[in-house]
């Protein structure tokens, strides 16, 4: 269970690594796909217990210390997600392009809906995404053309990351 959940943050931590450093290279608009959410939702999905909720939060807890952002925002916003995506564990088949691409795409937009609820509250403090702007929809459209691939790269991955019942 332990080992599980450190793996897990290991490979999230691994990811905002990267997307916060290499990523830029292919930026659009400075917009670069989220991974760690894609693989918090992965995550959350397959592990039917809070392992996706706990690592979304500490991994929200890591990317709060490293950006800008206001102390605890992204911990709430990944365990909010991981939360919904953990509410859809077992109700849907996933395919290897479809599901992860409309899991990739609704997970940003409920990253951006609990960014509004949130900027209502913290005028000023909180900054939400412009829903009629182009960045919320590159970033949708990053992270659905990004949740295949990294849901591909991560199935090896479940017997280490997935509880046994679960695979």
């Amino acid at each position: 269970m332990v080992r599980r959940w450190l793996l897990s943050f290991g490979l999230i931590a691994l990811l905002i690594v990267i997307q916060s450093t290499w990523l830029d290279y292919i930026s659009v608009y400075s917009v670069v796909p989220d991974l760690s959410l894609i693989a918090i939702v992965y995550i959350a999905f397959k592990s039917p217990n809070l392992q996706g909720q706990s690592v979304g939060f500490a991994a929200g807890l890591l990317q709060d210390g490293i950006s800008a952002a206001p102390f605890g925002l992204n911990a709430f916003v990944k365990t909010a997600v991981a939360w919904l995506a953990n509410l859809l564990s077992g109700k849907f088949y996933i395919d290897r392009l479809l599901m992860p691409a409309i899991f990739g795409f609704a997970a940003t937009l409920a990253k951006a809906i609990y960014l509004a609820v949130l900027s209502a509250f913290f005028a000023g403090k909180v900054f939400s995404y412009d829903f009629l702007g182009r960045v919320l929809w590159i970033e949708a459209g990053y992270n659905a053309v990004a949740a295949p691939i990294l849901f591909l790269l991560l199935s090896p991955l479940d017997r280490f990351l997935i509880p046994p019942e679960k695979r």
